[in-house]
């Protein structure tokens, strides 16, 4: 009786766990005592939040440049990092709610996304409920996961590692001939893109070497095909993201090319370290990165199934394997330091493939190990939740110095822009502008009279008078990126005039002549607008023909 209550009630029941999950996992690390733990990047992802809502709170829906970074200076955060995933805590903080809050909202809805996601992706492989329930919780709650979260806050790639259960079934699916589920690997490629473009490089990479593994079954016309219209639908929907960043690349040198953060070959492991870290579940810090105990057994026990004629799921032993490997100094990184592969800045990022390809092996249990000993798939979530437990108090115990009240977490530093300072124009030298922070109009009065000067949040207005028939140039104090223009009134008649790289601060540059009134701001670019115009059209086109399938399939089934 009791079997068939749940079995009815089974959706709302799993839904209800994760709820639950969601809040619980982050108990200790994020709520406990009213603290909540730092990591790496959380001045950066803070500062995006907050930049995001006070872009809202003065009407600019679709930001661009972030005026709440450097003081005022403004930086491209929402140019090269999406904010599609932000408005969701950007909004709370418009409503009312404070820093912390929000992120604390924002921080379950991620643990959901990631719980539900990774649950539908193994029910769209085949897999049982509860084993696509243990399969969410490994993934969800696996160690390089919970690094990400808490000692890293790397929010890009945790927003993108929702997405990769998916990546997964989609290609399981097109595997097993069901084109008519290529639409999957749009929605999946496109929410990691949402969110992080490393990611996309190393899903990307996995993908192509499936696909290679995978040969005889997808070199048929109609899973080409079916490939085909979902890599081509993903870029289109992406499109309003990535063209403008390819933009501003083909028209500004960045620091992210100029002076790199990292060459990617001195940020490898030994394999030794890597598998006593594992084996520790040792908390993350910069040379610690690793799978834990639970997915290390499994890497283990499924290795040595590999050559065995009839062990299933090869190919994803075997690429677990080699994304361990790419992993350590083992594999010859100092080849790959002046490629696009140097991108990627750290190896130990290919453990969320592995983690991903780990959780599936060992929840589809094709071995049958969880099912010849008792009660096997609740031993091993239990020792799931046991090892969230342990890594948070561990990690309370030895970063106590990185344990901010809520209260504390709410003062922001605008001048936090990531370590690298990647997309800021090579030509600003940022120690400098942080001895500078009085933000000022720079121009020679002996050529030119500004009068009137205001600085509004994300603009410039200024009455001026060039002292000769010459062009004279005014410095903003603006970070240039191409799409900067001044509108300017001059004897009743408006022009538009674009703003130029200044090329020995990497500001903004405004040539006048003669006398009249001028505002400045950053305006959308012809890419940006056509870029935008194509993912939208896409959208729409997508959603309706979606709709239209839906509602046929629905008319022949009441027929």
């Amino acid at each position: 009786m009791m079997t068939e209550w749940i079995n009815k009630r089974s959706r709302l029941l799993i839904f209800i766990s994760f709820l639950l999950l969601s809040f619980l996992s982050l108990y200790i690390v994020y709520f406990q005592n009213g603290h909540i733990l730092i990591g790496d990047d959380y001045h950066f992802h803070q500062n995006r939040i907050e930049g995001l809502a006070q872009s809202l709170k003065h009407g600019l829906w679709f930001p661009k440049v972030s005026y709440f970074f450097i003081g005022g200076y403004g930086y491209a955060s929402s140019l090269f990092y999406p904010d599609f995933y932000l408005y969701f805590p950007a909004l709370l903080r418009v409503a009312g709610c404070s820093l912390a809050t929000s992120f604390l909202f924002f921080a379950m809805a991620i643990n959901l996304g990631t719980f539900g996601l990774t649950y539908l992706s193994g029910r769209y492989m085949g897999l049982p409920k509860l084993n696509s329930y243990l399969f969410s919780l490994l993934y969800t709650l696996s160690i390089y996961r919970l690094q990400d979260f808490f000692n890293r806050q790397a929010i890009g790639e945790l927003l993108a590692m929702s997405f990769f259960p998916l990546v997964l079934a989609s290609l399981s699916l097109l595997k097993a001939g069901k084109v008519q589920k290529w639409w999957l690997l749009t929605v999946a490629m496109t929410g990691i893109g949402l969110a992080h473009f490393i990611s996309l490089e190393i899903i990307s990479l996995f993908i192509g070497l499936y696909i290679i593994l995978n040969a005889s079954y997808f070199l048929k016309k109609p899973i080409i095909v079916a490939f085909f219209k979902a890599a081509v639908m993903t870029v289109l929907l992406l499109a309003f993201y990535l063209f403008p960043v390819f933009e501003q690349m083909s028209r500004i040198t960045f620091q992210v090319t100029a002076k790199p953060l990292t060459l990617i070959s001195t940020k490898s492991y030994s394999i030794g370290e890597l598998l006593k870290n594992s084996f520790e579940n040792r908390v993350f810090h910069a040379s610690s990165a690793n799978i834990g105990i639970i997915l290390l057994m499994g890497l283990f026990v499924y290795g040595a199934m590999l050559f065995k004629r009839e062990t299933e799921n090869k190919e994803l032993i075997f690429l677990s394997f080699l994304f361990m490997l790419m992993t350590t100094n083992l594999f010859p990184w100092q080849l790959f330091d002046h490629t696009p592969l140097n991108t990627i800045q750290f190896p130990w990022r290919f453990l969320s493939v592995v983690t991903l390809l780990l959780a599936y092996l060992i929840a589809n249990d094709s071995i049958g190990i969880l099912k010849r000993v008792p009660y096997g798939s609740v031993i091993v979530l239990l020792f799931i939740l046991l090892g969230v437990v342990l890594y948070e108090w561990e990690s309370i115990r030895t970063e106590n110095s990185r344990v901010l009240s809520h209260q504390s977490y709410d003062q922001t530093n605008s001048y936090y822009i990531g370590a690298g300072h990647e997309y800021l124009p090579k030509e600003v030298n940022y120690d400098q502008l942080l001895k500078n922070k009085k933000r000022k109009m720079a121009y020679d009065p002996n050529e030119l009279e500004l009068t009137n000067v205001k600085l509004p949040f994300g603009g410039a207005t200024f009455d001026y008078s060039v002292k000769s028939s010459r062009e004279a140039t005014v410095t903003l104090p603006f970070i240039y990126y191409y799409g900067y223009q001044a509108e300017v009134v001059e004897d009743s008649k408006t022009q538009v005039v674009l703003g130029a790289l200044n090329k020995e601060n990497g500001l903004v540059d405004i040539p006048l002549s003669g006398k009249g009134k001028v505002s400045v701001s950053y305006k959308a670019t012809w890419i940006q607008k056509v870029a935008l115009g194509i993912s939208l059209g896409t959208l729409f086109i997508f959603l309706l023909v979606k709709l239209s399938i839906f509602h046929s399939q629905g008319s022949k089934e009441e027929k």
